[in-house]
């Protein structure tokens, strides 16, 4: 067996990160060497029998996403993919040959969407069907896959055929960088020809500066967005005159909190800001909400990104916990090689690291009170970020920033949908919606925690009770310990 993962990734500049950073996204995403899976074997409650498409959640209490509310003892009844009823049990006929799910206790929500995940290639096709699954099992619905490969574009078509389990998958490009656009005329290509191709966004990599504004010019011509890193040289003003879509991580935005007139020496910026985070100053944070609101720019925070690098917990410890048994080994052992290296870099010492967490909830905060735009993101499979599990973590960062559960279900709900333009095809539960779903045990409303109390999820009208989720990542799991230990 032969698996790829991350070279070091000890860089001494931040003018090296984001063709590294391209690099760790790559290599993570490369094959396991797996061989194509047998189909799960039957669990109790497997979901619906090929005969009926149609499924109803009985005496269940809805939140609908619509607003802050609980609709209690109401009965959702889904046909062919997409909901069709949403009203007090006693008012509700259910359609003769449909599925019963008991919601008696249990609270019915929307699926959640990763707005900054990463789906394998095309090197190994049972390893991407294991990612997709991770995504779903958690009830994460709906995948923006962001540097991509024509290989999504299939997997995105045979998802949506209903021949492929996994979340909708919206793809971004793959990233774009100086050999592919590295003059204003190869990015003007590159543009159209991703836009051709059938991408749904330009992934920015580290284009050079002067290419930069031709790409937007032709993006904006095409209609094609563009979102991701803001490449070095163009800074957080210039990305959001040019009306960037999306600005992922956060880039840039703590430099941009560095007042102009500052001496910053020698020092370069460092990860995400981290060499410059003693410089902040967090009274711009304003004038950069003022501006983000002006440029109608989305931002992904992916907050675990930072905060699992910058966590004062060791890796040893953090590499044990429970999901980590779903990734392969070398992705794990790649995973803590990086901890370490960052731990040793002199831009991101304990004091910095702190200080650059700090400043990054105070701005989610800000952006989030000001009215900008935010969707939820954890930029999985990265840095101890399984797929579908690391969207917890995201979220319960997302609380301690400053936000309410509420306000945090609506980034990763209705937010996504209104980010694709189609605010009326999912993230809510209401007739006509796609029927993304998740069942729980407890409110979410309370505790964004209580988003893992699964009972089961659904994917466009597929019900997955959790005794089939459970199923299937134990055969995931023991794949990974047969990969390692050999037959």
């Amino acid at each position: 067996m032969t698996i790829w993962f991350p070279l070091p990734f000890s860089v001494p500049s931040r003018r090296m990160l984001p063709a590294l950073a391209a690099v760790l996204v790559c290599l993570v995403m490369a094959a396991c060497g797996r061989a194509p899976q047998d189909e799960p074997a039957p669990a109790a409650d497997p979901g619906p029998s090929p005969e009926t498409d149609v499924v109803a959640f009985v005496g269940v209490n809805v939140i609908p996403m619509d607003r802050e509310t609980v609709l209690e003892d109401h009965t959702v009844v889904v046909e062919d993919g997409r909901i069709t009823a949403v009203a007090p049990a006693d008012e509700v006929e259910i359609p003769e040959g449909a599925q019963r799910v008991d919601g008696a206790g249990r609270y019915l929500m929307p699926g959640l969407a990763e707005m900054h995940g990463h789906v394998p290639g095309p090197d190994d096709p049972a390893y991407a069907e294991d990612v997709l699954f991770l995504y779903v099992s958690n009830g994460v619905t709906t995948v923006r896959n962001m540097a991509g490969h024509a290989y999504h574009l299939e997997l995105r078509e045979r998802i949506a055929d209903g021949d492929l389990l996994g979340p909708t998958l919206f793809t971004a490009s793959p990233w774009l960088g100086p050999d592919k656009a590295g003059t204003p005329e190869a990015a003007e290509q590159a543009v159209r020809e991703y836009e051709a191709a059938g991408f749904d966004l330009v992934k920015l990599g580290s284009i050079p500066p002067e290419a930069y504004g031709p790409m937007a010019e032709t993006a904006h011509a095409i209609g094609m967005p563009f979102g991701g890193h803001i490449p070095e040289g163009v800074g957080l003003v210039r990305a959001l005159e040019a009306r960037q879509a999306s600005i992922d991580h956060l880039d840039r935005y703590a430099e941009f909190l560095v007042p102009d007139d500052t001496d910053t020496g020698d020092r370069d910026p460092g990860f995400f800001g981290s060499g410059w985070a003693d410089l902040v100053d967090t009274g711009r944070i304003p004038e950069a909400v003022r501006r983000t609101l002006e440029a109608g720019t989305w931002n992904v925070p992916t907050l675990s990104l930072v905060e699992h690098m910058a966590s004062p917990e060791p890796a040893e410890e953090m590499i044990a916990w429970p999901e980590m048994r779903y990734m392969p080994q070398a992705v794990r052992d790649g995973w803590v090689r990086s901890k370490h290296e960052y731990a040793a870099r002199e831009d991101f010492q304990p004091e910095a690291t702190r200080r650059l967490v700090e400043v990054r909830q105070q701005l989610l905060k800000a952006l989030h009170d000001g009215g900008a735009p935010i969707a939820l993101g954890s930029d999985a499979p990265q840095f101890f970020n399984v797929p579908g599990f690391s969207i917890h973590h995201e979220m319960a960062m997302m609380v301690a920033a400053g936000l309410t559960p509420y306000e945090v279900l609506v980034t990763g709900t209705r937010n996504p949908a209104a980010y694709f333009g189609t605010p009326d095809a999912f993230g809510a539960v209401e007739p006509g919606r796609r029927a993304d779903l998740i069942l729980l045990e407890a409110n979410p409303l309370e505790d964004v925690a209580n988003v893992q109390r699964r009972v089961g999820v659904m994917v466009r009208g597929q019900w997955l009770s959790e005794e089939m989720i459970q199923a299937r990542l134990e055969e995931i799991a023991a794949e990974i310990v047969a990969d390692v230990t050999g037959p």
